[in-house]
């Protein structure tokens, strides 16, 4: 095996470790998330990089949103259409209700996000490991050592795989709208 095919294989390793950690946290209802990620591999003459890619909201889905990023104003609102709540009532769409029924949900949840934030206290009820972020660190942490061990196997003390740094290099990302 060439180290473009040992990277190929440890990225396939983790996204499946990541879609794993999405159902874990209960990151189910439609997939999308889940059907998304995806990796690219890329090889130069003289380095191998593996990139990871999911939908832009898995942003969010990882991090979570305090309640003062949540863009709902309550009766303060404009009156106009909004992404937020269109999404809000697609979601509850999805869930079995229609019509007034989902609307009203949506801004029962949208007054719920702005008091709580994402993801609110009564969501960890659908999470199996008690987190409803993070999945990507978690991943991060519990992948780094069996990513460092099959780099040692193959190729003995010429990598180093310094998780530390990625994750602190990770913690530095700065998401922006």
């Amino acid at each position: 095996m060439n180290l473009k095919e040992v990277v190929t294989d440890i990225m396939s390793e983790f996204r499946t470790a990541l879609r794993s950690e999405l159902g874990r946290q209960g990151h189910v209802l439609t997939g999308k998330l889940s059907d998304s990620i995806d990796f690219e591999v890329s090889a130069d003459g003289t380095s191998v990089v593996g990139r990871m890619y999911f939908e832009d909201y898995g942003i969010y889905v990882e991090t979570g949103v305090t309640a003062d990023r949540i863009p709902f104003g309550g009766r303060s609102g404009k009156g106009g259409t909004s992404q937020y709540i269109q999404g809000l009532i697609t979601f509850w769409e999805d869930r079995g209700l229609s019509g007034r029924e989902a609307i009203g949900a949506a801004f029962a949840t949208a007054n719920k996000h702005a008091r709580e934030g994402m993801p609110t206290r009564s969501s960890l009820r659908f999470s199996q490991t008690g987190e409803r972020t993070g999945f990507v660190r978690t991943v991060l942490e519990e992948q780094s050592k069996p990513i460092a061990d099959k780099l040692f196997e193959k190729y003995g003390d010429l990598f180093v795989l310094d998780i530390q740094s990625a994750l602190s290099e990770y913690d530095n990302i700065k998401f922006a709208a």
